[in-house]
């Protein structure tokens, strides 16, 4: 059995939110684990004996004033008695933070840098933590409220250490990748002679792809708003327009399409703007983007099959001479809508992209896995983390040309459960091991109920965390998109890219100002500061 101990403000925790909670394995994959929440203590019951970790919400104290941010353990063998949740938190995140720095070639950093003075004092916090833990153990395996006050301050510590050193990889990578420095050290060229072009190489580390390109930025469209805003918007502020093709938009009745929206903005693009399209997903099963109609054939993976083949050639038919590059499929790895199973899910994928390949083969291909971060996958049982995913897509040799990522993001602060920012970043690298280019499809902030307009921290975290996605080397594109809009919806409304009197939103303006800051070559240099409301 796995335990944890836990303690609130005034000593072991009398409860604990284990809904967010998941047990992993190897590769962060999700195993089968029942996680309750007893008296002072998180239980995990699974059915393996095989080491785990625990991945959960960690609420600060209220003595704190931080944010409960999605944590995880590092893998842990059974044992009969608790371990100290804080304190194995602690480690985990520490270990991140020392793996980090050899991944992104960090440790020429000076020992006064902000980032390595963070993480001397994080991992002296956490040394402090594990002594007083060992000699104020019980043998009942209780452990002093002191050990894990001292372990939350290793956690605050080693938090604002992530920070710090991601600051300090941007910093580094984003000027290289624009100027083609990076590029240019890969190949073992002398940056100063370039720009060099060619093929895309491994990196000299061994994490991933490193392209030759600078990344293109673009914002995401809903089809159905067509306004002179919006049209000034893409021309001056983006390299490419990023299309969205709703099935339940395109095909709202079956057998029966409505392409006149879609029409008009590729008209436009090619005709007036010139600019190179992205389209898609043109398949996407989940509740928000499939017809109503397709739900005859839910449990009929034969008939639905079919009907996808159809919709594929359809839509790939009428666009492939004005599209470039397609998102094929959209989330088949989260199986939160149709249930399918795993031999089906990797059949419908080997499917579409063959079709998708014969009706276009000039076309790029790309798949779309959402949230990829590996939490999500825990709670459902025919899910599959989109990492895992996409090595089981590579494997079976389905082609892929580029993997697409969607994220929703939003600055971690009370009330909101989200990742920071290393979380953020180690996603991506973990997908860049996966040695295709990356798309960022879509990078929008999450819906909260209730959610109002981002405040200037929001703007400026979330502009952090553009600028930490466009430094990758492997990421080729990167899309900002506001709140989803419903189906149909019309006009400048909240969550669309312009306000009421057809300005770009903060965000927006922020997108485009890091793009000329990415055009300029010396993308940290000429950044401005960011755009607030």
């Amino acid at each position: 059995m796995l335990s944890f101990a836990v303690f609130d403000s005034t000593g072991p925790a009398s409860d604990w939110a284990t809904a967010e909670s998941h047990v992993f394995g190897q590769d962060e994959v999700p195993v089968p684990a029942e996680v309750r929440a007893v008296p002072g203590r998180i239980v995990c019951e699974k059915h393996s004996a095989e080491a785990a970790g625990l991945a959960t919400v960690f609420p600060p104290l209220e003595e704190h004033d931080g944010s409960p941010l999605y944590l995880q353990t590092c893998l842990l063998p059974e044992r009969d008695h608790p371990y100290l949740l804080s304190l194995e938190l602690a480690r985990q995140r520490i270990m991140t933070l020392l793996n980090k720095l050899e991944d992104w070639s960090l440790f020429d950093l000076s020992s006064d840098h902000p980032a390595m003075l963070a993480l001397e004092e994080a991992r002296l916090a956490f040394t402090k933590a594990l002594v007083s833990h060992r000699l104020n153990q019980g043998s009942d395996g209780s452990y002093a409220k002191d050990a894990d006050k001292m372990a939350r301050e290793a956690i605050d510590l080693a938090l604002k250490a992530s920070d710090a050193l991601v600051a300090a990889q941007s910093e580094r990578a984003l000027p290289d990748r624009v100027s083609g420095a990076a590029y240019a050290n890969a190949i073992g060229k002398d940056p100063a002679k370039g720009p060099y072009q060619g093929p895309a190489v491994k990196s000299p580390n061994d994490t991933g792809l490193v392209l030759p390109i600078k990344p293109a930025i673009s914002v995401g469209l809903n089809p159905v708003q067509f306004s002179e805003s919006l049209q000034n918007l893409i021309t001056t502020g983006c390299d490419f327009i990023s299309l969205p093709t709703r099935w339940r938009d395109m095909e709202p009745d079956e057998g029966k399409y409505a392409f006149t929206p879609t029409d008009r903005w590729i008209e436009w693009a090619v005709r007036h703007s010139k600019m190179p399209v992205s389209a898609g997903p043109v398949v996407d099963l989940s509740r928000s983007n499939v017809p109503d109609w397709l739900y005859i054939w839910e449990h009929d993976y034969e008939t639905l099959r079919e009907v996808v083949y159809e919709h594929v050639k359809n839509v790939i038919t009428r666009y492939r001479r004005t599209v470039p590059r397609w998102t094929v499929l959209s989330g088949l790895n989260r199986n939160d809508n149709f249930q399918l199973s795993f031999e089906q899910m990797m059949d419908l994928t080997r499917m579409a992209m063959l079709l998708a390949r014969k009706l276009h083969p000039q076309g790029k291909m790309q798949i779309e896995v959402l949230h990829p971060f590996s939490a999500e996958p825990g709670h459902r049982p025919r899910s599959l983390p989109g990492a895992l995913y996409a090595e089981m897509v590579q494997q079976a040799g389905i082609g892929v040309d580029a993997w697409g990522v969607r994220l929703e993001l939003d600055r971690p602060k009370p009330g909101c459960i989200r990742r920071d920012l290393m979380s953020l970043s180690a996603a991506i690298d973990r997908y860049a091991l996966l040695d295709r280019p990356l798309a960022i499809t879509a990078v929008s902030r999450a819906l909260e109920p209730g959610a109002g307009v981002l405040d200037e921290e929001d703007i400026t975290w979330l502009r952090r965390a553009m600028e930490v996605i466009v430094s990758k080397p492997s990421v080729m594109s990167f899309v900002w998109q506001e709140q989803e809009l419903p189906p149909g919806a019309k006009g400048p409304m909240p969550g669309s890219l312009i306000d009421t009197s057809g300005q770009p939103r903060p965000a927006v303006k922020n997108a485009i100002a890091l793009r000329k800051a990415i055009q300029s070559g010396d993308a940290i240099a000429t950044m401005p500061k960011a755009v607030h409301a």
